[in-house]
Parts: C-alpha cells; sequence; structure tokens
C-alpha cells in the first residue's frame, strides 16, 4: 500500500491538525483489531488445502463388507494391552482408596473388518482381501499352502496358470500384531473395480498362522505406507495405483462409505456428500527407522491436544486413524486420567450422557466425543468402547470414524488425512483477544505521545509570540 506520512506534508498543514483524542485512537484500534480479525477469519479456510483435479478422471469403486470381528493385524494383541493396563489400575486405585474399578464396564467390543473383492492375473482370478489401513503389503495364499485352510478353505493363487504372473524365489515373511504369514515375492496384475493395475508386487503365502487360517477372508490389501512394508520400503499397492492411474484420478485418495451393506471403498475422488462445509487436511507425521532414516508408514496425525471434560488437558500425542479398531485406544498414562474422570461421573450418574466429553485437537480444531459416542448403555449401565494401551500412541478406530468421515489423501506430500471442519480451538480466540488487546495499549500509548506532543508545539508558540511582544 502507499502510505503518506505526516513528514510529506505541509509544514503549515500539520500545525493546523488538531491532535487527536485519546478516545479517538481506542475506536481506531479497536476498528484495526477487528479488520485483522475478519482478515485472519478470510484466509483461514484457504489453509486447508485441497488435492488438485485432473481434466480426465477414474475412479475405482470397490463393494466392501463390513463385519464385527477380532482384526487379525492386532486385535487380540490391543485386547491384552489393555488386560494388563485395567490389572495394574485395580492395584492402584484400590491402594488410592477410589472407587473399586470394576465397576466401569469396558466393553468387549469386536474390531470392524472391511473386506471386498479384488482379482490377480490374466485370466484373473477372484479373492476377498481385507483392506486394512494399518498395514501395507498385499499377500494372498498360494496353491502351495499347505496350512492355509483350517477350518475355513479358502481361494488360492495359481501363478502358473496367468500368463502375466513374474514369479520369484526372493523370500517374505510378515508379522502382524497377531498371526504371521511367509512365502515368495511376484508380480502380477491387480483387479480393483473396472481397472487393472498391472504387475503389482505381492506375496504369495505359502505358510500362515492362526488366525488367518479360521478366518472368512484370504488375504490383506494394505492401504498403509512403504515404512510398514515387509521389507521395509516395498512399493505399496497404493503406490502402484498412484503410479497407474494417479494422473487420471481426479484426487489421489481413497475412503469408506459406509451407509449401507454392501458398503464401497472408493479411490480416487472425495465424496463430497460427506463434507458439506468442505475438508480440514491434517499432515500425517512421517516416522523414523532405527537407521535414522524418515518415512511414512501408518496413518499418523498429532494431536495437538486432548481434554477429558474439566479434569484437565494432555498436549503432544499422536495418534494413528485406524478404520479397522473398533474402540479408541488410550496410552496408560492418560488412560488412567481418563478412567478417573469416568469414575468420578458414574459415581453419581450411570447413564452414558453423564460421561465425560473427549476433545481432540487435531489441526487446531476442536472434535468432541461424548459419552454416547464411545458408550453404549446396556441394563442400566454404561459399556465404555475405550481401552488402555501399553504403547505411547492414540488409535482413533470405529468410535471415532463413525462420527466423523476420515479421507486419506496419499497424493500430497506429505499426505494428509481429512476430516469434516471441527470447532475452532479456543486458543486461537484467546490470541485474537491479546492481539486487540495489544492493539488497544498501542493506540492508548500512541494517542497519549501524539497529544504530548502537540501540547508542547503549542507551548513553544505561545512562548514565541509572548517573546515578540
Amino acid at each position: 500500500f502507499r502510505r503518506t506520512w505526516a513528514g510529506d506534508m505541509d509544514a503549515e498543514v500539520q500545525n493546523q491538525l488538531p491532535a487527536p483524542r485519546p478516545r479517538a485512537w481506542l475506536v481506531m484500534g479497536a476498528a484495526g483489531g477487528f479488520a485483522v480479525a475478519r482478515l485472519v477469519g478470510s484466509i483461514a479456510p484457504h489453509w486447508c488445502r485441497q488435492p488438485a483435479a485432473a481434466e480426465s478422471k477414474v475412479t475405482l469403486q470397490i463393494p466392501v463388507r463390513r463385519i464385527k470381528a477380532p482384526h487379525p493385524v492386532a486385535g487380540q494383541q490391543r485386547q491384552e494391552h489393555h488386560r494388563r493396563f485395567w490389572k495394574r489400575y485395580t492395584k492402584l486405585a484400590a491402594r488410592e482408596g477410589m472407587l473399586f474399578p470394576d465397576e466401569i464396564d469396558i466393553k468387549n467390543e469386536d474390531d470392524v473388518i472391511y473386506y471386498g473383492p479384488i482379482a490377480i492375473g490374466q485370466p484373473p482370478q477372484s479373492f476377498l482381501v481385507v483392506f486394512d489401513t494399518g498395514s501395507a503389503n498385499l499377500w494372498i495364499p498360494s496353491v502351495e499352502c499347505s496350512n492355509c485352510d483350517s477350518p475355513m478353505e479358502h481361494r488360492k493363487f495359481d501363478g502358473s496358470a496367468s500368463s502375466t504372473c513374474e514369479p520369484s524365489s526372493y523370500p517374505v515373511k510378515i508379522q502382524y500384531g497377531t498371526g504371521a504369514c511367509s512365502g515368495y515375492l511376484a508380480h502380477d496384475s491387480l483387479h480393483l473395480g473396472n481397472e487393472t493395475i498391472p504387475q503389482v508386487a505381492f506375496m504369495e503365502a505359502v505358510s500362515t498362522t492362526a488366525p488367518f487360517p479360521s478366518q472368512h477372508f484370504d488375504g490383506i490389501l494394505g492401504l498403509g505406507f512403504s515404512g510398514v512394508a515387509s521389507p521395509r520400503g516395498l512399493k505399496t499397492p497404493l503406490q502402484f495405483v498412484s503410479q497407474a492411474y494417479g494422473d487420471q484420478m481426479p484426487q489421489k485418495v481413497f475412503s469408506f462409505r459406509m451407509e449401507e451393506d454392501p458398503g464401497e471403498l472408493i479411490l480416487g475422488s472425495v465424496d463430497e456428500a460427506r463434507y458439506p462445509n468442505g475438508v480440514h487436511w491434517i499432515p500425517v507425521l512421517a516416522q523414523t527407522d532405527p537407521s535414522g532414516q524418515s518415512s511414512y508408514g501408518y496413518w499418523a496425525l498429532a494431536i495437538d491436544e486432548v481434554s477429558f471434560g474439566n479434569s484437565g488437558s494432555v498436549v503432544n500425542r499422536a495418534g494413528i486413524v485406524d478404520s479397522g479398531t473398533s474402540c479408541l485406544v488410550i496410552p496408560a498414562a492418560d488412560a488412567l486420567s481418563f478412567f478417573n474422570s469416568v469414575r468420578q461421573a458414574q459415581a453419581s450418574d450411570p447413564r452414558c450422557e453423564a460421561l465425560p466429553d473427549i476433545t481432540l485437537t487435531l489441526g487446531g480444531q476442536d472434535y468432541v466425543l461424548t459419552g454416547s459416542d464411545y458408550g453404549f448403555q446396556k441394563l442400566g449401565q454404561c459399556q465404555l468402547c475405550v481401552q488402555g494401551s501399553e504403547q505411547s500412541i492414540w488409535i482413533l478406530g470405529d468410535v471415532f470414524h463413525r462420527k466423523f468421515p476420515v479421507t486419506y489423501d496419499f497424493g500430497s506430500e506429505p499426505p494428509m488425512i481429512g476430516l469434516p471442519p471441527g470447532t475452532r480451538h479456543s486458543w486461537g480466540f484467546q490470541l485474537l483477544g491479546v492481539l486487540m488487546l495489544v492493539l488497544v495499549a498501542i493506540s492508548v500509548l500512541g494517542a497519549r505521545l501524539v497529544r504530548r506532543y502537540f501540547l508542547r508545539r503549542a507551548g513553544q508558540r505561545d512562548l514565541q509570540h509572548s517573546q515578540a511582544a
């Protein structure tokens, strides 16, 4: 902006200017603060960037079923962590004379499994796989697998029957939180929806351990990043999709739309109907491996702050957004504070509505889970779908997904997690209030200095007039 300073004015004009009053400066300061607030409010929505659209469009839509069952990747491990945490909490509560914690009813909720059809090879061989955001490998049973069926019989891949299969003798072992499988790396065409992705890396499993032989699905298609692939750095299914169709996708994103059964896994565009007020994008956190290299692994994000009702808050946490986990999973230190708040609330009111809100601040915006969101009323008592964990990271599971639809953006750098806009965190208003107070203080000080200057000038003129007389 071009500014005209007082020094550019004629000296005689300056002398004729009336001295500004402090009240006028206060009004000007308040107006300036309001203008700053309007400016911040007008540009803030643009900080939530949207993925750029391409001219031609390819969107993959794969039918998906959603079932309740212990998750094959880490479900039993999470439940064991919670049992160990609860045992320690019981001892602590008894030592401190708290309400006996067994009166807090924890829902033994099965996890959520999203599975659907894919095909591999030419001609295509069909399989049912779990679409798992917590892993990054694609594997299916091989015809050479001797222990994949117990008691369920699974479809098996026959590489010799595919004209496009590129087998190898490179051994691969995938160790999950619960169970493992091993086999050999291969490449072949992957058929998703109506599209074909050429020569995708996958494992032909020749051996699996529980719980995989007894599952209803055949294999797993991981939707995570290469940092959790086995071997580490192996190109993931999402990278192959991006390589084949990324330029033709409106956005390199995916999401689960499960309002009906079967639902859909949507690859390639944001489901705008679920975001009438736009999308709030939050960057994915990179992880550092033992060698010091940084890469992306899980769909993890920074949690700026967490509060449990009015019992204080904790800051600088990290969380994994995982569609396959049913409940919220909370690190032990935070879980202790949470269950103490629950104990106090249930002492006077057993309803879920009386439980403390869990407020998660993500990307500067608040997302609130009420007691009715994470609790289930049963026989006059509220069961909680919240688990303590020995690990140091939060897991935002299906309890979170049911209230806030999630879109996963794998085409950005960094990758992003999309949520509906939350409410502005209070520190934004506090900062704005402080800014306005500073502007007002500067205005008052400036008014005093200007008034003193003009009074001094007036005194000097009076002295010169009296001396001249």
